[in-house]
């Protein structure tokens, strides 16, 4: 009871994005995030989004109760109780976790998906992250990614935008009974978990074309060269397939600072 009679003491929506993803924030005069762009590289990726009345939702939704989006502009408008502070700076994205691409570029037009989000998080988590390198077949550890904009670090395939103090929250530009996820009036805690993939055959190929419009798209010389290593699961094989991706997704979010 005590929530509802101060909803704003425990409200808090989490935003999570998995896969592949293109994410734009953008920032007032002191470096806050104030809102984000979020783009899915055009290579034939069915997008889905479920809510949930959770944080760290588990078991993780499974793949039937997402509801597909159609590939347009959409946008998260994210209300906040009446003196809630800015969003968080944004050197509080983990760099060393994540392949962030400094300075704006010109965008490609070759999207699928595109949603802005009105507000900026509270805080800023990247998981499922791994290096992006791989054994050839002659037991060298080689570099999965090749080019001048090619990761130097680790890179992560989830991210997760916390957003707290909310009173309300719309997806618009979405089919109804997509809106009508989000609770209205808002109620307490949950998730806004997107899918960049839902599902897909994974192949190299697939693979392939997903680091091809990720670059297109972000104006980058990246090319990949090898699988990206599987998440750990039981059961994952041990060494790369020639022709099949063993993950669960065939890339990773890329950031992009503004300048």
């Amino acid at each position: 009871m005590a929530a509802a009679s101060n909803p704003a003491a425990t409200s808090q929506l989490d935003v999570i994005l998995d896969g592949t993803w293109v994410m734009m924030p953008s920032v007032d005069t002191s470096s806050n995030i104030v809102g984000v762009d979020v783009y899915s590289p055009s290579c034939g990726h069915p997008h889905g989004v479920v809510f949930v009345a959770e944080l760290n939702p588990d078991p993780w939704p499974s793949p039937t109760s997402f509801h597909l989006l159609d590939d347009h502009s959409h946008m998260l408008v994210i209300q906040r109780s009446s003196g809630s502070k800015a969003g968080m700076p944004i050197g509080g994205i983990d760099q060393s976790a994540n392949h962030c691409l400094k300075g704006a570029r010109p965008m490609g037009s070759n999207w699928d998906l595109m949603f802005s989000i009105t507000a900026g998080p509270d805080s800023w988590t990247s998981s499922e992250t791994i290096a992006p390198e791989t054994t050839d077949p002659f037991g060298n550890i080689v570099a999965c990614l090749v080019g001048s904009d090619a990761p130097t670090g680790k890179v992560s395939g989830m991210q997760k935008l916390s957003f707290l103090n909310v009173s309300g929250a719309e997806f618009l530009a979405a089919p109804s009974d997509v809106q009508s996820l989000l609770p209205s009036p808002w109620q307490g805690t949950g998730s806004l978990i997107f899918e960049g993939e839902v599902p897909y055959m994974p192949t190299l190929q697939h693979e392939r074309a997903a680091f091809d419009a990720m670059a297109n798209l972000a104006g980058m010389d990246l090319a990949l060269n090898y699988p990206l290593p599987p998440k750990s699961y039981p059961g994952a094989p041990k060494t790369p397939q020639p022709r099949y991706h063993t993950g669960m997704d065939c890339g990773y979010a890329l950031i992009v600072f503004p300048s």
